[in-house]
């Protein structure tokens, strides 16, 4: 997560945006394998906190004047950690980070 964090602090504006939108999407998909399982609810939970977070940085983060900090950086790869290894790698290459 530490090269995914630095990506993410010296990357465009445009490119942190849509990585924070193909994370969101990709976590949506994630969720809704839960959906006729009862018994993974804890998953679905933490999936849709992740989801709340994310997006929450993306609203902020679409105002110019909103800054990347260090502290943001880590909340947002604190939330990839529900995704799969190779579902990270490419949102971070569909997004130019």
């Amino acid at each position: 997560m530490i090269a995914i964090r630095a990506g993410l602090l010296a990357a465009s504006r445009p490119a942190q945006l849509r990585f924070l939108a193909g994370a969101i999407h990709t976590l949506t998909i994630r969720n809704r394998s839960y959906y006729d399982d009862e018994a993974p609810l804890a998953r679905l939970i933490e999936g849709n906190e992740a989801i709340h977070r994310l997006s929450g940085h993306l609203r902020d983060l679409i105002d110019a004047g909103e800054e990347l900090t260090e502290s943001r950086a880590d909340g947002i790869c604190e939330q990839l950690q529900f995704l799969p290894q190779s579902e990270i790698e490419r949102i971070v290459q569909h997004s130019d980070l």
